[in-house]
């Protein structure tokens, strides 16, 4: 009777995990709980590679269809229904977790301007999907990869390596700059990073500008470097062991992926750029996860023999010294966040998943108590703000921001400087 007894249970267990999609998913607690400790969605199904093969030659439509078949393979919950908005949803059709974290593709009838997005480190395409509607409406083809190792499982971050990355990003810039007559570049964080890298080595001729989000300077953690080694120590494998609820984006985090990230911010912070590419910084002056000082020195170096426009669009409270030769614009006193996070720069406040109101509120400061993360999670009074040192002491519950109310202003910034440089 016993058996018979805890056998239905894990059957109503079953069917209740069934009945989440991704957007009910995070909220769930004891899916959290159990999530921590087993590691369910962690790891990728064993199914083929961690990443695909990609060449010069490779039109962008297969390399698109290859990406959406290897999620399909390793990511457990890929066929998940997940009703967000979607940007090349088919009508009739159920949009699953595969369908938001495949890189894709949003054509106009001409090939005269594009603009290639590329994300950042445990992230995904779904990051700029407000973003990319919002340039397509502009006229632009718009254009998104992923990264290896991402749109799968958090493990898969330690199977891949920095070549992997600047191979992707390499064939996505030349991809994209064969098939159009003039495009820009926009990456966030490490996708910023990587795509400066690839510019200073071999910018194409029809590359007009570039667009950096938070770009991946120097970690806020002195102690990164450290990660290269001890990521060779047996059972050190991870720095954060989360239940990865959120479909989009990672939440745990191996170490593999420190010491991946910071070999491409020694390079990044090494580098000259083009003296005659325009560039649009946009950034906040208290980024929990880059040094904004590393980023503004950086700016600062770029501009002293820069012959075009360098803008930065800093988000600080304080008001802050930049050099003479960068264009900055501040913003500071935002509504309804104490301050702009890293992760909440590119998506507007009414958006359906990470917005304000959205199903999915980031308690990641509180992954390691179960009490604090479900007070975070079900408060009707939250604070939104950065998770540095001084909001976690002063505001309980605080939870990270996921979205910008000053989108409207980011994006009409973002839209002129690219129409003055992406004609």
């Amino acid at each position: 009777m016993l058996k018979k007894f805890i056998g239905l249970i894990s059957v109503l267990c079953t069917i209740g995990v069934a009945a989440h999609d991704c957007t009910t998913l995070p909220a769930n607690l004891q899916q959290f709980v159990d999530g921590k400790q087993s590691g369910e969605y962690r790891i990728a199904n064993d199914v083929g590679s961690a990443t695909i093969s990609v060449s010069n030659d490779l039109a962008f439509t297969h390399y698109i269809e290859s990406s959406k078949a290897l999620i399909q393979a390793r990511n457990k919950r890929a066929d998940l229904p997940c009703p967000l908005p979607h940007l090349t949803q088919i009508q009739g059709k159920t949009t699953k977790v595969v369908d938001h974290l495949a890189p894709y593709e949003l054509k106009q009838t001409n090939n005269d301007k594009a603009i290639l997005l590329i994300h950042g480190l445990t992230d995904s395409p779904y990051i700029f999907n407000t973003v990319a509607h919002d340039l397509y409406q502009q006229g632009f083809n718009v254009r998104t990869l992923l990264l290896p190792g991402h749109g799968t499982a958090a493990d898969d971050l330690r199977h891949v390596s920095n070549q992997d990355w600047q191979q992707h990003v390499q064939y996505a810039v030349q991809r994209t700059a064969a098939d159009f007559k003039q495009f820009a570049i926009m990456g966030f964080s490490t996708g910023a990073a990587l795509a400066t890298i690839e510019v200073s080595k071999s910018r194409p001729k029809n590359l007009a500008a570039l667009v950096l989000v938070a770009p991946a300077t120097e970690s806020h953690n002195k102690n990164s470097w450290l990660a290269q080694w001890v990521d060779w120590l047996p059972f050190v494998d991870w720095l954060d062991k989360d239940a990865d609820l959120d479909f989009a984006k990672y939440e745990s985090f191996p170490l593999a992926a420190a010491a991946l990230v910071h070999n491409v911010m020694i390079e990044m912070m090494n580098i000259q750029v083009p003296s005659d590419l325009p560039i649009l910084a946009i950034m906040s002056d208290v980024d929990a996860t880059i040094d904004s000082q590393a980023t503004l020195k950086l700016l600062s170096r770029w501009a002293e023999n820069h012959r075009t426009e360098i803008a930065l669009r800093l988000y600080a409270n304080n008001q802050v010294a930049v050099s003479d030769h960068i264009a900055l614009t501040q913003v500071s006193q935002l509504e309804k966040i104490k301050d702009m996070s890293h992760v909440g720069l590119l998506l507007p406040p009414e958006h359906p998943y990470y917005g304000e109101t959205g199903h999915y509120r980031h308690c990641g400061s509180y992954f390691e108590d179960n009490n604090a993360y479900a007070a975070c999670k079900s408060a009707k009074n939250i604070t939104f703000g950065e998770h540095h040192a001084e909001n976690k002491a002063a505001y309980t519950p605080l939870a990270r921001a996921t979205f910008n109310p000053d989108y409207t202003g980011m994006i009409a910034q973002l839209t002129a400087f690219l129409d003055s440089h992406v004609k």
